[in-house]
């Protein structure tokens, strides 16, 4: 059977720090203290002006090719919807900036706080028509340079950054398996217009919180698990209320559910890879431990993998 391993992970948050107390000298009418009780953020990381989602991937993805052949790379992967230009893709300049062969597919997912495990998806399926073999994977966004500067509700969650890692072909037993749920009837929810993001977060915590349960409990029948067979649980990191509703809901055990919301905010689709990048580092992930990963959001989408690390 076909299956894969992440390793190499690295990431670049934008180069602007933030505190809470420094927007709450800034914004004196938004009542910082009760905006931190349901964002759990103390920082959030915006990006200069000469950073953008291409500057960022390549910081990211150079520190991830540190230590791997680039010339084994024959697919690159971006996932992002905040690219600077919307043609050419960045993938491909990512290529040619990387010094990788040309004899590669290249090519941009645009999707948000799914797409991690979209793309790891993506790359299960190249990998079963033996199309590649090892990728280069990067999630990046810089949604703060898509919002109005008195949009509390995002300027409060959101952070810039680039999470990148190789994903290899290996043959195995070991589980693999992918869930989705879309409901495009709430695609006004999270959207941007007139290069403005804006979210409506009560019809987000509904989806979110509705939605991503009942797809934890179909992603376990799927492979015939039960929640004690999972090792590690990686969420999204949307933020604190939307995370302790489905811990709380979902009873999962504290010391198996990881957040870091608090130090970085919330990065979108790096969220989850920036979370096995500190888990991994720290050996807390071990060989052939199961972890599920689940990210949620803008489309409004969901989407679940179980692997075996």
């Amino acid at each position: 059977m076909t299956s894969l391993k992440i390793s190499n992970l690295a990431h670049k948050l934008g180069s602007n720090k933030v505190s809470y107390s420094k927007l709450s000298k800034k914004y004196p009418s938004w009542n910082i203290n009760e905006v931190k009780l349901k964002t759990g953020i103390d920082y959030i990381y915006q990006s200069k002006k000469n950073e953008d989602v291409l500057s960022l991937s390549l910081q990211s993805s150079k520190k991830t090719l540190m230590n791997f052949d680039k010339n084994k790379i024959n697919a690159v992967i971006v996932v992002t919807q905040t690219a600077k230009n919307k043609l050419p893709s960045v993938s491909c300049i990512l290529q040619d900036q990387l010094g990788l062969k040309k004899d590669i597919i290249a090519y941009d997912v645009n999707l948000g706080c799914s797409g991690f495990v979209y793309a790891l998806s993506n790359i299960y399926s190249l990998f079963k028509a033996n199309l590649a073999s090892n990728v280069l994977l990067v999630c990046s966004d810089t949604y703060t340079k898509y919002l109005d500067k008195n949009n509390r509700t995002c300027r409060t969650i959101f952070s810039d950054s680039a999470s990148s890692c190789i994903v290899q072909k290996k043959k195995s037993n070991k589980i693999l398996s992918f869930t989705f749920h879309t409901d495009g009837s709430g695609f006004k929810s999270l959207i941007e217009n007139d290069n403005l993001i804006t979210m409506n977060g009560s019809e987000v915590f509904f989806f979110t919180t509705q939605t991503v349960p009942k797809l934890f409990k179909k992603a376990l029948r799927k492979v015939n698990l039960k929640k004690e067979d999972i090792d590690h649980f990686v969420f999204h990191q949307a933020s604190k209320l939307v995370l302790d509703k489905l811990s709380s809901d979902m009873h999962l055990p504290i010391n198996q559910f990881y957040t870091n919301y608090k130090k970085i905010g919330n990065t979108t689709s790096a969220s989850i890879p920036i979370i096995l990048e500190n888990l991994s580092k720290k050996n807390i992930i071990k060989n052939n431990q199961r972890v599920m990963m689940i990210g949620f959001g803008v489309g409004l989408s969901a989407a679940v993998t179980i692997i075996e690390w």
